[in-house]
C-alpha cells in the first residue's frame, strides 16, 4: 500500500496525488537536498562551485528538462525577463510542457530497451509507455503492470515487456533486477556469481515466479475452438434409433422373447456406445480439420500473447553441477532479499512478484529510481554505477539518498515532480566541475557533471535551428497505427461464422498466390541479373515491379490482420523530434552514429566521441544549418544585413547567449561572405561549447 502522506521536513508534508506540488512545498524539498549536500561538502573542506549565469542556466534548463536547445526567440524571450524569479519561472512552465514527456520517453525506452517494430507488441508497449509517461502514472504503477502483465498485447500492452525478450525468460529476470533493482546478477545465471553471495541455485528461485510463461494466445485457442464447434454443430443430424417389436405369445416365447429383448438391448448399448466413441473421434478429426482451416488466420497471435500456466514450473538446466540440487529438478519460487516470499500459490506468483519489486518497502526499488533520476539531472549518480547495487554501496552524501528516497515515496512516484524538485535545486544552478567524476567512484557534488549532449538531444537541437520552431507534442500517428491494429484484431475475433470461413479460405489462397508469387520474384530478380543491354535490364525491373505488387496484394490476403501495422522510420527529414521516430533508430542514422542505443541492452545510448562523429557534424546534409531555404536559420540570417547582427543572432541561436565585444570584432569578417558564415558555423556546431551541457 502507498502511504497517503509522508513528512519529508517538519514542516514539510508531501500529500500523495497533490498535482501539481505547490510551489512553496517545491522549493522547501529541493532548499532541504541543497542543505544536506552543503553539510557534506563543509564536513569534507570543500565548497560548491559558483552559480552559472543566465545564458547558461537557459540552455542547461531546455537540454535537462525537455531535450533540445532554446530556439532563438525563445532564448531571447528568456535573456530579456528582467523578474527575479524567471529560472523558476522557466523550469515549471518547462516541466508542464510536452517537451518534457518527448524527453522522458527517450531516456525511458532506452532504461527498457523498447523497439517499436519488434511485432505489433512493440507498437503497443511503445504507446502505452509514451502515453504512461504522459499521463503522470506512477513509476511503481507502470513496473506493476509490465511484470504483472498477460494475455494479448491488445488486451494488455504492457505485456510488452517480457515479449520483448521471448523465449529468452531468464534473460528477462536478468534484465529486471538490473532495471528495477539495480543487481546485476546475470551471471549466476550460469554457476554461482564470482563476486556476489548469489548460487546458481538462488537465481533459479527468484526466476521461478516467471515458471509458467508460456508464448500463446489464449483469445485466439478459444476463437478458432468455439468457431470450430459452431460449424460442426449446424453439421451434425441426429439420427432416430429403429424401436423393437416384441409380441411374446405364450410364457415360454414371454421368457425367450425377454432373454432376446436384454441380449438385443446389451448389444444396442455396446453399438452406442462404439458409435459415440466413433462419433467422438470423427468430431475430432473434423474439429483439428477446421482448427487447421482458420488458424492460418491468428498466426501471429502466439507472437504477440504471453500466457502464465501455472502447472508449469521452472526446473534446473541438465548441466546444473552443484551438489544442492539434481539437475533437472523443479525449483520453488523464493526471494533472497527484502520480504521473504516462498510457498507461493503457482497461479499468485508473478502477481506476488510485481508486487514485491515494486513494493516502497523492497530495499532497493525506490532508491534505484531515484539514484536514476539523480544520475540523469545531474550526470552522475549519488551510488555508481546505478545499476550495480549492492549492500556495500558507497555514496559520499547518504542523507541526501536517504532524503530522495524519502521524497519519492512522498510524491507517490510521480517522476516528473520528483524531477521538478531536482530541477529547482541550487546545486542545478551551479557551475559543473572541471574533473571528470571517476566511473565507479562515489562523488562529492560541488557541481552537475559535465555532460556532452545526448544522441537524442544533437537531433532534436539540430531541429530548432533548421525549423526554428519545433513541436514538442505528439504526433498522433502512432496510435492511429495501434488503434487499427486492435481494430482488426477485435473484428477477426468477433466475426461470424460465415466471415470467417470466406476469411480463411482468402488467406488459404493468398498463401497459395504468395509462394507462386515469390518464385516468380527470384526467376525475375536472376533474369535482372543477367541481363546484359539496358533494354533487357529495363523490361526486367519493370517486371520485378509488377511480380512486387502481386506479392504484396498476396501478403494482404494471407494477412487480413497483420498488414500495414508495423510502423517505418518515416522521411529522412521529416521534421519529428526523435521521440517520434521508432525505436530504435536504424544503424547508420545520424542518431546512432551519436551513440544512440540499439536496445539490445538496458540504458546502452553512449556519449564516446569518435571520429565519424567529427565528419558528420562537417559533411552530413542533416547537420548543414543553412542548407536552403527550408532552413530557418539560413532565412533569418539571409535576412539580417548587418555583420554584426548576423553574428549574433547566429551565437543567440547555437549557444542561447549573445556574443562578447570581443566575439564580434573578431568573426563579424566572416559575417559578409555567405560561404565564410556557414564554415564558421560549421565550426561553432563541432565545438564543446555546443555540444556539452555547460
Amino acid at each position: 500500500m502507498k502511504a497517503t502522506f509522508l513528512t519529508l521536513l517538519p514542516a514539510l508534508v508531501l500529500v500523495a496525488g497533490a498535482k501539481p506540488l505547490p510551489e512553496k512545498t517545491v522549493r522547501q524539498a529541493a532548499a532541504k537536498i541543497d542543505q544536506l549536500l552543503e553539510q557534506d561538502l563543509k564536513t569534507a573542506g570543500l565548497k560548491p562551485t559558483a552559480r552559472i549565469d543566465d545564458a547558461t542556466f537557459l540552455r542547461r534548463a531546455y537540454l535537462g528538462i525537455i531535450g533540445r536547445i532554446p530556439s532563438h526567440d525563445e532564448a531571447t524571450r528568456f535573456l530579456s525577463d528582467k523578474s527575479a524569479d524567471k529560472r523558476h519561472a522557466l523550469i515549471d512552465e518547462l516541466v508542464a510542457s510536452p517537451g518534457f514527456d518527448s524527453h522522458l520517453f527517450n531516456w525511458t525506452a532506452d532504461l527498457l530497451r523498447v523497439q517499436t517494430s519488434q511485432e505489433q507488441f512493440g507498437l503497443g508497449w511503445h504507446v502505452w509507455l509514451r502515453k504512461s509517461l504522459a499521463e503522470d502514472k506512477p513509476w511503481d504503477d507502470m513496473v506493476r503492470e509490465m511484470l504483472g502483465s498477460e494475455g494479448h498485447t491488445v488486451s494488455d500492452p504492457a505485456v510488452g515487456y517480457y515479449l520483448r525478450d521471448r523465449n529468452m525468460q531468464l534473460d528477462n529476470f536478468s534484465n529486471t533486477m538490473q532495471v528495477f533493482l539495480g543487481r546485476q546478477i546475470g551471471c549466476a545465471q550460469c554457476h554461482d556469481h564470482p563476486f556476489d553471495d548469489w548460487s546458481q541455485y538462488e537465481y533459479y528461485q527468484m526466476a521461478a515466479f516467471g515458471g509458467g510463461f508460456q508464448y500463446r494466445s489464449q483469445e485466439a485457442e478459444k476463437t478458432v475452438r468455439n468457431l470450430s464447434m459452431t460449424i460442426l454443430e449446424k453439421d451434425q443430424k441426429k439420427k432416430a434409433a429403429p424401436k423393437a417389436d416384441f409380441a411374446p405369445a405364450n410364457k415360454a416365447a414371454e421368457a425367450k422373447a425377454k432373454a432376446a429383448k436384454m441380449k438385443a438391448e446389451r448389444e444396442k448399448k455396446a453399438r452406442a456406445m462404439r458409435a459415440e466413441r466413433e462419433r467422438k473421434q470423427q468430431m475430432q478429426r473434423k474439429l483439428q480439420t477446421l482448427s487447421r482451416q482458420f488458424r492460418p488466420l491468428f498466426k501471429d497471435f502466439a507472437k504477440n500473447a504471453l500466457h502464465d500456466n501455472p502447472s508449469v514450473a521452472l526446473t534446473l538446466p541438465e548441466d546444473y553441477q552443484y551438489s544442492d540440487a539434481k539437475p533437472g529438478s523443479v525449483v520453488s519460487a523464493e526471494t533472497l532479499f527484502g520480504r521473504r516470499l516462498k510457498d507461493v500459490a503457482p497461479e499468485e506468483r508473478r502477481q506476488l512478484f510485481a508486487e514485491w519489486v515494486s513494493s516502497p518497502e523492497n530495499p532497493y526499488f525506490t532508491k534505484v529510481i531515484a539514484n536514476r533520476m539523480w544520475q540523469r539531472t545531474f550526470g552522475h549518480g549519488l551510488v555508481d554505477p546505478v545499476d550495480d547495487w549492492d549492500e556495500d554501496s558507497e555514496t559520499l552524501h547518504p542523507e541526501v539518498l536517504a532524503y530522495l528516497e524519502t521524497t519519492m515515496k512522498g510524491v507517490d512516484y510521480d517522476l516528473r515532480q520528483f524531477l521538478r524538485i531536482l530541477f529547482h535545486t541550487r546545486l542545478f544552478e551551479r557551475e559543473c566541475l572541471t574533473e571528470e567524476p571517476a566511473m565507479g567512484l562515489p562523488l562529492a557534488f560541488r557541481g552537475p557533471a559535465l555532460t556532452r549532449m545526448s544522441a537524442e538531444q544533437i537531433y532534436d537541437s539540430f531541429l530548432v535551428l533548421t525549423r526554428g520552431k519545433v513541436n514538442d507534442a505528439p504526433t498522433q500517428a502512432f496510435e492511429r497505427k495501434w488503434d487499427d491494429y486492435r481494430k482488426k484484431v477485435s473484428d477477426l475475433l468477433n466475426a461470424p461464422a460465415r466471415d470467417m470461413v470466406i476469411l480463411a479460405e482468402s488467406a488459404r489462397a493468398g498463401e497459395e498466390l504468395r509462394r507462386e508469387a515469390q518464385s516468380e520474384q527470384r526467376a525475375a530478380q536472376k533474369k535482372l541479373a543477367e541481363a546484359k543491354t539496358e533494354e533487357q535490364r529495363r523490361q526486367a525491373q519493370r517486371e520485378l515491379a509488377k511480380i512486387r505488387e502481386k506479392v504484396q496484394e498476396a501478403r494482404m490476403m494471407a494477412e487480413p490482420v497483420m498488414r500495414y501495422t508495423r510502423v517505418g522510420n518515416g522521411k529522412r527529414d521529416s521534421g519529428l523530434r526523435a521521440s517520434e521516430h521508432p525505436t530504435p533508430f536504424r544503424a547508420g542514422t545520424l542518431v546512432r552514429e551519436f551513440g544512440g542505443s540499439d536496445r539490445e541492452t538496458p540504458s546502452s545510448a553512449h556519449t564516446t566521441a569518435t571520429v565519424p562523429q567529427a565528419l558528420a557534424l562537417l559533411n552530413d546534409y542533416q547537420m548543414d544549418v543553412f542548407r536552403g531555404k527550408g532552413s530557418s536559420l539560413g532565412r533569418n540570417i539571409e535576412a539580417i544585413k548587418s555583420p554584426e547582427k548576423r553574428i549574433e543572432t547566429l551565437f543567440i541561436t547555437l549557444y542561447a547567449t549573445p556574443p562578447t565585444e570581443e566575439e564580434i570584432e573578431r568573426y563579424s569578417k566572416f559575417a559578409e561572405d555567405r560561404i565564410a558564415l556557414r564554415d564558421l558555423a560549421r565550426a561553432m556546431l563541432t565545438s564543446n561549447r555546443f555540444l556539452f551541457i555547460q
